[in-house]
C-alpha cells in the first residue's frame, strides 16, 4: 500500500521576507566584525609575535648569533620602547604582576599603563594580567598587550564609522592606513595606544547612547561603564597625542550623539552619562597615582614645560607619502627617523575638496560631524607650521603640545576626517563626480611633491632623489583619486590601503618570542639573581644602557632605571645632599647611568634625557646602603668589590661584583 501524498504548505516555501535576509545579513556581518580581529589576536598573541625592537643586536648576549626568530630590520632609534618601555613590561611579567620598587624614582606605573590599585587594575586590564605569568607563557603576556591597542583600533574605528554612516569598509581602511603609518612604524606604535582606546571607547559610547534609546538599561550601563574605563586610558600613554588625536575624536563622538533622532532628554542623559564614567575612572587612576603626579608636575621637564606654535618646515608636516625609503637613507645630523615621521596631512586637502565641491548624505549633522574633526587638524596644522608668537605658549592644555608633536599627530586626525567625509559622499552627476576625483588627487599629490621637496631642500633627508618624490605624490595622488572616483568599491579599498602600507612595509620587524632576553644563559642568571634581590631587599646598579635594559625585563632592582615621570627627592639627596645637581635628576623621562670611577660622586648631563652620575661604588654603597651587585663592562679594583662571576651581554663581557660595607 503506498504511502499518501506528502502535502506542503505552500506558505512554507515562501521565500523569506527581504527585512528577514537584511537582519540576518546584519547579523552575520556584525559578528564577523568582532570574530575576525579577535582570532587574529589570538594567533599572534600564542605565536608570541610582536613588532618590538628588543631583538635588536644591542640586546643579544652574541650579536651575530640571535635566539628566536627574527624578521626584517631593527630601528636603533627606538631605544625608548627596546631600552626602556619593552623591558618594563616584561620586568612586570617577570615579577607576576607585582609593581616594581624604584629607588630612585617616582613610580612609573602609570605612564606604563601598568596597575598599583583597584582602579588602574580594571582600567589597565591588560596588565593584570601579568598576574597569570606563572601560567602563561612571558611572550603571550608581552603579545597580548603589546596588540591590545591595534585590536580595539580594528574594532573601534570600522564600528564607530559604521555608526556615524552606516558602512563598515572606510573604518576599515582608516584602521589600516593609522597602523601602517610612518609615526606609527617609527615610533613602536605610540599613537595606536591612543587611537585604539579612544575610538573603542566612542564606540561603545554611541552604542551606549543607542541601548538607551531603545530601553536596554543593563546593556546601556554596561557600554557606559566600559566606554568610561578606555577612555580613561587617554590622558596616561603619551599626553600630547592624546590631545592632538585623542579630543577631536571624543568631541566628533558627542556631536554624533547630540545629533541623533532619539529623545533630547535620552541624548543628553547619555552624554552625561559617559563623561561620568570617564571622569570617574580617571579620577580614581590620577588618586591612586597622586604622588607620582605631583612629581612629575614639579619637574624641570616635562612638568614646567609650554610650549607655543611654531613655523616647522613643510617637509616636516606633509613629508609622510616621501617617508617609503626611510629606512635606507641618512636623516640630517639635527634629527633621526622618528622625529621626522608623521602621518597623511596631505589628506585634509581632499577633504576640504570633497566638501567644497561633493555633496553629503545626512545634510547639517553629517557636516558637524566631519567639522568636528577637521577643524581642529586644520588648528594642529597651523600650530606647526605658523609661527604663533610667545603669547601662544600660555593657552592652556595646548601649550603641553610642542609643534613637532602636533606635526606628529595630526596627520591621523586627517586619515580620519577623510574617511568620515568619504563614507558620507554622495555621486550626483558623472562629470562633476570626476572633477571631485580629479582635484582631490591633484591636491595631494601637490602637497606630497612640496613636503618631499622641502624635506631635500631643508636638509632632513637631502638623499631623497626626485624620481623619488615623483613617484611618491604620483602614488598618493592617483590612490585618492581612485578612492573618490571609486568610493564604494572593494577594490579601491585595497589600492588605498596598498599605498598606505607600501611606505612602511619594510620599516619594522617582526619577532616571535623575546629572545636572548629569556633564551639567553645571561638572562637566565639575571632572573635568577633578581628574584634573589627582590627577596633580600638589596640593589644592584650597571654602567651601560644594554646591562640596565637586561636588568629592568629580568625584575632586578636597581639603581640604574628609566625615571619616567619624577624621582623621589629624598632618595637623591642621599647622593646630592645640598641638591646641587636638581636641574639633572629632577625630570621626566631620565636615563640613569653610572659610570664607575675610583672616589667621589660627580654629575654629569651629556644628554637632556641623561644624567650620569660618575662615582665609586664604595662611596654610593655608603650613601645609599642597599646596594650590594653592580656590573662592569670594565674590570675594578676597590676594596668594596668582590668579583663573582661574568656574563656576556651584547657581545662584551660584563663584570659582576658584590658590594660589602666597608669597616
Amino acid at each position: 500500500m503506498s504511502a499518501p501524498p506528502v502535502v506542503t504548505d505552500p506558505a512554507s516555501r515562501a521565500p523569506s521576507p527581504p527585512e528577514d535576509l537584511s537582519a540576518r545579513r546584519r547579523r552575520r556581518v556584525g559578528l564577523l566584525v568582532f570574530v575576525v580581529p579577535t582570532l587574529l589576536y589570538l594567533v599572534l598573541i600564542l605565536l608570541g609575535a610582536t613588532t618590538s625592537n628588543i631583538g635588536i643586536s644591542a640586546l643579544r648576549e652574541d650579536p651575530q648569533h640571535p635566539l628566536g626568530l627574527h624578521l626584517g630590520g631593527y630601528q636603533s632609534v627606538r631605544a625608548d620602547e627596546f631600552g626602556t618601555g619593552s623591558p618594563i613590561w616584561l620586568g612586570q611579567i617577570t615579577r607576576n604582576g607585582n609593581p616594581a620598587e624604584l629607588p630612585l624614582s617616582a613610580s612609573g606605573d602609570l605612564f606604563a599603563q601598568l596597575p598599583t590599585g583597584p582602579v588602574s587594575g580594571a582600567v589597565f586590564f591588560e596588565s593584570t594580567l601579568f598576574h597569570l605569568a606563572p601560567l602563561v607563557p612571558a611572550e603571550m603576556l608581552f603579545a597580548l598587550k603589546w596588540w591590545l591597542p591595534t585590536y580595539l583600533l580594528f574594532l573601534g574605528v570600522p564600528v564607530l564609522l559604521r555608526q556615524v554612516s552606516g558602512r563598515l569598509r572606510w573604518g576599515y581602511l582608516a584602521a589600516v592606513v593609522i597602523a601602517a603609518s610612518p609615526a606609527t612604524a617609527w615610533w613602536s606604535g605610540i599613537p595606536v595606544n591612543t587611537l585604539g582606546f579612544v575610538t573603542a571607547g566612542c564606540a561603545l559610547a554611541v552604542y551606549g547612547a543607542r541601548s538607551l534609546s531603545s530601553r536596554n538599561w543593563l546593556v546601556s550601563a554596561g557600554a557606559f561603564v566600559a566606554a568610561g574605563i578606555l577612555l580613561a586610558r587617554t590622558p596616561t600613554y603619551y599626553q600630547p597625542t592624546a590631545i592632538v588625536v585623542g579630543l577631536p575624536i571624543v568631541l566628533a563622538t558627542a556631536v554624533l550623539i547630540l545629533t541623533d533622532r532619539s529623545r533630547l532628554r535620552t541624548r543628553i542623559a547619555a552624554i552625561a552619562a559617559v563623561t561620568a564614567s570617564g571622569l570617574a575612572w580617571t579620577a580614581g587612576l590620577f588618586w591612586e597615582s597622586r604622588d607620582a603626579i605631583a612629581s612629575g608636575l614639579s619637574t624641570v621637564y616635562p612638568g614646567l614645560r609650554q610650549s607655543g606654535g611654531q613655523a616647522l618646515d613643510p617637509g616636516f608636516v606633509f613629508g609622510a607619502t616621501n617617508l617609503g625609503w626611510l629606512r635606507f637613507q641618512t636623516v640630517g645630523a639635527s634629527s633621526n627617523q622618528s622625529e621626522i615621521t608623521t602621518s597623511y596631512l596631505a589628506l585634509a586637502a581632499a577633504v576640504i575638496v570633497v566638501l567644497l565641491m561633493g555633496r553629503i548624505r545626512g545634510g547639517a549633522r553629517s557636516r558637524w560631524i566631519i567639522l568636528a574633526v577637521t577643524i581642529p587638524t586644520l588648528f594642529w596644522a597651523a600650530w606647526a607650521l605658523l609661527s604663533w608668537g610667545e603669547w601662544s605658549a600660555t593657552i592652556p592644555v595646548i601649550n603641553r603640545v610642542p609643534a613637532n608633536r602636533a606635526a606628529m599627530g595630526v596627520g591621523y586626525l586627517a586619515v580620519v576626517a577623510f574617511c568620515i567625509t568619504m563614507s558620507l559622499y554622495r555621486v550626483t552627476t558623472p562629470r562633476r563626480h570626476f572633477v571631485t576625483a580629479a582635484v582631490s588627487g591633484a591636491s595631494v599629490a601637490a602637497l606630497s611633491a612640496w613636503g618631499g621637496i622641502s624635506l631635500v631642500t631643508s636638509g632632513l633627508i637631502a638623499e631623497l632623489a626626485p624620481w623619488m618624490i615623483t613617484l611618491s605624490a604620483v602614488v598618493s595622488g592617483l590612490a585618492v583619486f581612485v578612492l573618490v572616483r571609486w568610493p564604494g568599491r572593494a577594490w579601491s579599498m585595497l589600492v588605498g590601503g596598498a599605498a598606505a602600507a607600501a611606505v612602511t612595509i619594510t620599516a619594522q620587524p617582526v619577532t616571535l618570542g623575546l629572545g636572548d632576553l629569556r633564551e639567553s644563559p645571561s638572562a637566565r642568571q639575571m632572573l635568577s639573581w633578581g628574584e634573589s634581590s627582590r627577596q633580600d631587599g638589596t640593589l644592584w646598579a650597571a654602567d651601560s644602557a644594554e646591562m640596565v635594559s637586561l636588568m629592568t625585563a629580568t625584575a632586578v632592582p636597581s639603581l640604574s632605571y628609566r625615571q619616567q615621570i619624577g624621582p623621589n627627592p629624598g632618595r637623591w639627596e642621599l647622593l646630592d645632599p645640598t641638591r646641587a645637581h636638581e636641574s639633572m635628576w629632577n625630570r621626566g623621562g631620565t636615563h640613569i647611568e653610572f659610570e664607575w670611577a675610583d672616589s667621589g660622586i660627580e654629575f654629569e648631563q651629556p644628554y637632556a634625557d641623561t644624567v650620569v652620575v660618575r662615582a665609586s661604588p664604595c662611596a654610593v654603597q655608603e650613601r645609599i646602603t642597599e646596594l650590594r651587585h653592580i656590573v662592569s663592562i670594565r674590570p675594578l679594583d676597590a676594596s668594596c668589590l668582590i668579583e663573582t662571576d661574568r656574563l656576556t651581554w651584547s657581545g662584551r663581557i660584563q663584570y659582576v661584583y658584590d658590594v660589602v660595607p666597608e669597616a
